[in-house]
């Protein structure tokens, strides 16, 4: 009885689980995307980090593109780790698969304001493009203070 009991609850339990994997690849928004690449660079995780970041052929994990993408993952990591995010607006840009999502970077009490593009490949969001450098202002020194980031901006 109790075999039986813990099998329905397994089976159970995958037949929910089931069409929420297949409904979370393909229904992710840019938003969700941009923060979840950001949470991952924030870890560390670069194998993440490569599955959500590519160009319009697809996740550069899968695609290899682009050529030196490991290394380019490897450096959105140096400058943006420890950095949290929130997107906080969409909107469509110049080509109809691509959006841009205004993107706050926060460490500590200061935050950055970013304009991140995600493209849509393959049924896909991944983030395509942002600024390095004005996103790495997260973690620089800000107005007063010690921690990164620009207070107000």
């Amino acid at each position: 009885m109790k075999i039986a009991r813990n099998m329905l609850v397994a089976v159970a339990a995958v037949a929910c689980a089931a069409p929420l994997v297949g409904q979370q690849a393909t229904s992710r928004s840019p938003s969700a995307v941009v923060e979840e690449f950001m949470r991952a660079t924030a870890d560390s995780n670069l194998i993440r980090m490569s599955e959500l970041w590519g160009t319009s052929k697809g996740p550069a994990r899968r695609t290899g593109l682009p050529k030196d993408y490991q290394k380019r993952i490897v450096i959105m990591n140096a400058y943006l780790k420890g950095v949290s995010a929130r997107a906080l607006s969409e909107v469509d840009a110049r080509n109809s698969n691509e959006r841009i999502v205004t993107t706050e970077l926060s460490h500590g009490g200061c935050r950055v304001t970013i304009p991140v593009t995600t493209v849509r490949a393959k049924g896909v969001w991944i983030v395509k493009s942002f600024d390095l450098n004005q996103a790495a202002e997260a973690n620089r020194p800000c107005e007063g203070s010690r921690q990164g980031g620009n207070p107000g901006n």
